[in-house]
Order: structure tokens, then sequence, then C-alpha cells
């Protein structure tokens, strides 16, 4: 997810592109010809929107996204909030 998101925000990739996809599977050691041919899949399709569905009743408005405990966390600066929930529990 990592290297996605540094993709798109730092390198500013459109990772809806195909070849931009097989790139970053590269680079994590992922089967390409296998990622390529799965986000095909109409199964798979089919998932994702139901995923997507289920988050938007959930109240996911962005990404990054996290729930811990229930409770929400948006966007990459809240990523050392969730560290210390963690280690710590609430607030």
């Amino acid at each position: 997810m990592h290297k996605t998101f540094r993709t798109y925000w730092i390198d500013n990739r459109d990772i809806n592109d195909p070849a931009v996809l097989g790139d970053i599977a590269d680079d994590l050691g992922i089967d390409k010809a296998a990622l390529l041919a799965a986000i095909q899949d109409p199964a798979i399709k089919d998932k994702l929107k139901t995923v997507v569905e289920e988050s938007v009743a959930r109240g996911v408005f962005g990404a990054p996204f996290f729930f811990v405990d229930g409770e929400p966390f948006w966007g990459h600066d809240r990523l050392p909030q969730i560290e210390r929930w963690l280690e710590r529990g609430p607030f």
C-alpha cells in the first residue's frame, strides 16, 4: 500500500494505468502478469465494488483511512496517532 500511495502522491504517476501497476508489482516482487490478469477478473471487480460500497456506508471518505477499535483515522498525518493508540490505547 505504501508503495502505491508513494507512486501516486510523491511520484505523481497514474495508478489507474496498468503499466504503472505493473511497475509497482515488479518493485515489490509481485508476479506482474498475475496481478494484471487479476485486476481484469469480473469476480475481483465485483468484490472491489462491494468493499467500496461498504466503506462509504461506514463513513470512509478518503485515503488513507483506517479504523482502529471502531475509531476512524483519515490521512497520512494521522499515522503517528494510530501508532500511539495501538501502543497505549485510546486518547
